[in-house]
């Protein structure tokens, strides 16, 4: 995604890749809306939201004692792809955006961002190739390239560095930067090492009870599990924790199915893989002056809520915008700072929320007696299945988080004396206080206001009434790209609140009219950077 992001605008780079193939275990299985308008900006959020489930699955969450013979806890309903396709376009005020959530898996979409990152002629992607080691110097980065096949190491030099490379960091760890927060937190569930999966297994379908969902959740007390659809017809990823006493092997995978699905079927292990729940980890610094940590480098989660790979993206967004200005002339070298004032403490943020989902989740205790065909199991069923149904609320009807980001303590947002909404995980209110992401609105059956946004700065003017010479003429005479976007619509003078408005290239709001800063030169030198 940071390729895409500097692909997108003219500037050079190359992508150090150690694998060779296509991604064969499944990782990360949701897209925000928010990481879904980033992907429409690129013109691949259909493609994305085509990857993965038919048009037709539900998309449900759904909590079982037992897959096939226990009964039905909860379920959370979620929307088709064929039924988002029919709400994008309406006007919804809970979700006020083009693009709804997309379940697909990143098994799926990594191939989609690695064509369109290659898409732009001036990126290099140079798979079987590891970092071993990472030089900053003040005028560059020295890095040493390993060939995977053949051995060979060779040099590079580059203006800059982004450390996409994961938990385990080479990166991170190459500039001696530590992480803080809570690490191998241990819970019932989400907590510890766990097991990933890969089941090729459509009789699971002819045997779970209820309707299909996209997550299928097994609660007993013997075992808990997740199972998740990957493509509709029978791929599937079946998440479990090991006790610290055992090592992942087939025979825990066939006994944690029989004790979360009850009853014999077919399947086929295509793949295992242990990964960790339990961290709520971010980096304390996110950048040197040459050198950034972008996505899991810089921040560890536990998946609950899947924030991981979202809060990743926008690193990537937020990281690539102000890279390609740097390095395309127009941008200031507190632009490259401004990075770590921004994402850092949306990952705090974000983190702690997952934790708080997880906690939520993983320690709830489970009565033996809670698959008896008694009144008492089901008082027990319809007890936790309530406490259910208020977790799956309070995990994915999560707008605030999605949607409310705010930069309003950034040295490159124009702050005005309207104070943003609270920040509140499960409620956004639309706003263009600066330092928030500008509200949407259609401008017709499937246009949005954020397709008339300019892959750079973009002016929105609402009053045609208002002079914006000063302002272009500013951005023209430091070689800021600036479009002009012209519009007449009361629905957004109410939102923006604003004759003029000034739209970052991530669609987050730099300045309003009314601010206190009027001189159009100083406006320009803070928000590019150059102050």
């Amino acid at each position: 995604m940071t390729a895409m992001e500097l692909g997108a605008k003219g500037v050079s780079c190359v992508v150090f890749e150690q694998e060779t193939v296509e991604p064969w275990l499944p990782k990360a299985n949701s897209s925000t809306t928010r990481t879904m308008e980033h992907y429409r900006r690129h013109g691949i959020a259909e493609e994305i939201r085509d990857v993965g489930l038919s048009e037709d699955h539900p998309q449900d969450i759904a909590y079982f004692t037992r897959y096939g013979t226990g009964y039905e806890l909860a379920r959370l309903k979620g929307q088709s792809r064929l039924e988002a396709r029919k709400w994008t376009g309406t006007r919804n005020s809970e979700w006020p955006t083009p693009e709804p959530v997309s379940r697909s898996n990143q098994l799926f979409i990594e191939p989609v961002l690695r064509r369109t990152a290659l898409s732009h002629r001036c990126v290099e992607v140079l798979q079987g190739r590891r970092v071993i080691e990472v030089e900053p110097r003040s005028d560059c980065v020295r890095i040493f390239v390993e060939d995977l096949d053949t051995g060979h190491v060779e040099p590079f030099l580059f203006a800059y560095l982004a450390g996409c490379d994961g938990s385990r960091s080479l990166v991170r760890k190459g500039l001696g930067i530590k992480h803080e927060g809570v690490s191998n937190e241990e819970r019932l569930f989400m907590g510890g090492q766990m097991l990933a999966t890969r089941l090729y297994a459509p009789a699971f379908y002819d045997i779970v009870k209820g309707e299909r969902a996209w997550q299928h959740l097994a609660m007993n007390h013997e075992r808990r599990a997740i199972m998740g659809a990957l493509d509709g017809k029978g791929l599937f990823t079946f998440h479990t924790q090991l006790p610290s006493d055992v090592k992942s092997n087939e025979d825990w995978v066939r006994e944690s199915l029989s004790l979360t699905v009850g009853c014999d079927f077919p399947y086929e292990i295509v793949a295992m893989a242990e990964w960790t729940a339990g961290m709520t980890l971010v980096a304390e610094k996110f950048q040197t002056e040459r050198v950034f940590l972008v996505g899991d480098a810089a921040h560890l989660f536990t998946p609950t809520g899947g924030l991981g790979y979202n809060t990743s993206i926008e690193d990537a967004v937020n990281l690539g915008w102000k890279l390609a200005a740097v390095c395309n002339g127009w941008g200031g070298l507190n632009l490259l700072a401004s990075y770590e004032y921004e994402r850092r403490p949306i990952a705090v943020r974000n983190t702690r929320f997952a934790r708080s989902l997880a906690d939520n989740i993983g320690t709830v205790k489970l009565d033996p007696k809670l698959d008896d065909d008694t009144k008492a199991g089901q008082r027990l069923r319809d007890e936790l299945g309530t406490k259910l149904l208020n977790h799956a609320i309070n995990e994915f009807n999560t707008q605030g988080i999605q949607l409310g980001v705010q930069y309003c303590n950034s040295p490159i947002v124009a702050l005005d004396d309207n104070l943003p909404p609270p920040d509140d995980p499960h409620i956004y209110t639309p706003t263009a206080a600066p330092g928030c992401r500008a509200p949407h609105i259609w401008l017709d059956q499937k246009r949005s206001i954020f397709d008339e946004f300019g892959s750079e700065f973009t002016l929105l003017q609402l009053n045609q009434d208002k002079d914006t010479k000063q302002i272009t003429g500013a951005a023209r005479s430091m070689g800021i790209p600036l479009k002009l976007f012209q519009l007449d619509s009361e629905e957004a003078r109410m939102l923006y609140a604003a004759d003029l408005i000034l739209i970052r290239p991530d669609h987050h709001v730099a300045w309003r009219s009314g601010n206190s800063m009027s001189d159009p030169i100083a406006l320009m030198q803070k928000i590019s950077g150059r102050t």
